[in-house]
């Protein structure tokens, strides 16, 4: 009796109805297809690929030693190397610090899930970076497409991704600022150090914030229960799903 009245009860899957479920699954991803759409226009517009250049000047006119050390530090916290790391080491942290598998999985998937969209985007759009012969004060070189920013993709996801999973309590504000000014400060880096245009940021800024709420809806309807509710809480709690 005793052993039975102390076993926790399983998981239950956040009730949700059909329509809800449809609707927030289709309206972040017409959103991506409607940014795919738009990538396409303006790697085929010389107008506004001249705006971005000008933007760019402008900011490198402005260059001081500290910003170049910001942008720079920036640039490697959330390179594709160290969002593998710090991705693994939150989800290690709720998995056997915290006992919950459910949140390690479910941030891992927030986290990672928006960030590799934004790889097959930058593959169906094809946008150059902006060329280095045009930048004669750049501060780095990268390679690759332009549209969106990977960098700032994985911001945006990473802010949400803790805010939505973590954020209750004493973090939640902490993590609200966060998941603000990180994808704002890396946002502005990259333009800064002239590897991305000011329009493929503020593409990404969208594209990252409907693909986390569209991994969301995914995990709240198809995911095992201990994750569906997991994240049902979080998301209820932040305001967020």
């Amino acid at each position: 009796m005793t052993a039975t009245a102390n076993r926790r009860p399983a998981p239950q899957r956040p009730p949700s109805t059909p329509h809800a479920t449809a609707r927030a699954i289709v309206l972040p991803l017409c959103v991506i297809l409607l940014l795919v759409l738009a990538g396409l226009a303006i790697t085929a517009s010389p107008a506004v690929t001249a705006a971005d250049l000008a933007a760019i000047r402008a900011l490198e006119s402005a260059r001081t030693p500290l910003v170049d050390a910001i942008a720079l530090t920036d640039s490697v916290v959330f390179s594709p190397v160290a969002a593998f790391v710090i991705v693994a080491l939150v989800s290690a942290v709720a998995w056997f610090g915290r006992r919950s598998p459910g949140s390690a999985v479910a941030f891992a998937a927030l986290a990672l899930l928006p960030w590799f969209g934004s790889t097959l985007v930058k593959d169906i759009v094809r946008r150059p970076r902006p060329l280095s012969a045009d930048l004669p004060h750049h501060v780095l070189t990268d390679t690759g497409f332009s549209f969106p920013s990977g960098h700032t993709s994985f911001a945006v996801a990473l802010g949400l991704a803790l805010l939505i999973v973590f954020g209750r309590g004493r973090l939640r504000r902490p993590l609200l600022v966060f998941a603000i000014l990180a994808p704002l400060l890396t946002a502005f880096s990259r333009v800064y150090l002239g590897v991305h245009n000011p329009s493929d940021v503020l593409a990404s800024l969208v594209y990252a914030t409907a693909a986390v709420l569209l991994v969301l809806a995914l995990l709240r309807r198809f995911a095992p229960a201990p994750i569906a509710a997991t994240v049902a809480v979080r998301a209820s709690r932040t305001g967020g799903g």
